[in-house]
């Protein structure tokens, strides 16, 4: 099922959806078994790699303007397998009163596998965003949830300049909840404070591995001291004696945030025994 239907409104913001579902079909090839998707979310057209199904999720206006609700729930099951990312920087732009906010659910079943990995959230000055994910994986699935964050429109000045965002995540493994993070911060917050004691324009990114196979291997960067540099601060961490995972990083510039996740990526897929799907489709394959 395939929706885009028009946008709804209340007061001056869009209420958008993503709702997707994908399984195998009868060869075990995986597929968009149900979608259903309302502006400003739309949806490229789905490619194959390394036996995963690669969808870009596309915001083709300017970004997330005051009043705009965005809820999207993604599920993977019966041993399908999805990879979600974008083309391009995700923006909060500046709000008067109300402010901008998304609500995710992702859910990996028994014997499935979904990464997510998007483009960098820009909070813009006068920006106010709230962010509410939860991420929901069964035993003997496995999940890739990366995450990175600019200080906002750094070549215009404005690092540090949002109003507020408030970040919250929350990670349940079978019936047992293993994460649960919750920022709230402001340019006047302590801990930014103590990251423009770093680095005056500090990225951040982030990444939770879900993974049977993460159980007798919760060190999959052995080279992780030999990243770290004056540039780039970074730790990692097993999540409560499970198979599950999670690194924190630190950059100067968004350049060296960018290599980072590259290189903690490739690792964790060599740690999984797996190829990792290309982003973008390649013509001719």
């Amino acid at each position: 099922m395939e929706g885009t239907s028009q946008p709804t409104f209340e007061g001056h913001g869009i209420r958008g959806h993503l709702r997707l579902v994908c399984e195998p079909d009868s060869r075990g090839v995986p597929i968009l078994r149900e979608q259903s998707f309302r502006a400003p979310i739309h949806l490229s057209k789905p490619h194959l790699d390394a036996d995963t199904l690669v969808l870009n999720v596309i915001n083709p206006t300017a970004g997330l303007m005051e009043d705009d609700r965005i809820e999207q729930e993604i599920t993977v099951r019966n041993g399908g397998r999805l990879l979600i990312t974008s083309p391009s920087a995700s923006r909060a732009h500046r709000v008067r009163n109300g402010w901008a906010a998304v609500s995710q659910t992702f859910r990996v079943n028994t014997g499935s596998f979904l990464e997510v990995l998007p483009e960098m959230f820009i909070p813009q000055a006068g920006a106010v965003y709230r962010q509410k994910t939860e991420l929901r994986v069964e035993e003997d699935a496995e999940l890739l949830f990366f995450e990175s964050l600019a200080p906002g429109r750094v070549a215009s000045g404005e690092a540090f300049q949002y109003s507020s965002l408030d970040w919250q995540t929350d990670l349940i493994i079978g019936r047992q909840q293993i994460v649960r993070e919750r920022y709230f911060i402001t340019p006047k917050s302590g801990s930014i404070t103590a990251l423009r004691r770093l680095f005056a324009t500090a990225y951040y990114g982030s990444m939770i591995a879900v993974s049977p196979k993460l159980k007798a291997d919760t060190t999959f960067l052995p080279s992780i001291q030999e990243m770290q540099s004056q540039q780039l601060w970074i730790g990692q961490s097993p999540l409560c004696q499970r198979n599950a995972i999670s690194v924190k990083w630190i950059s100067e510039n968004a350049m060296q945030l960018r290599v980072a996740q590259d290189t903690i990526r490739n690792a964790i897929y060599k740690s999984l025994g797996k190829q990792a799907p290309d982003l973008r489709r390649i013509v001719g394959r």
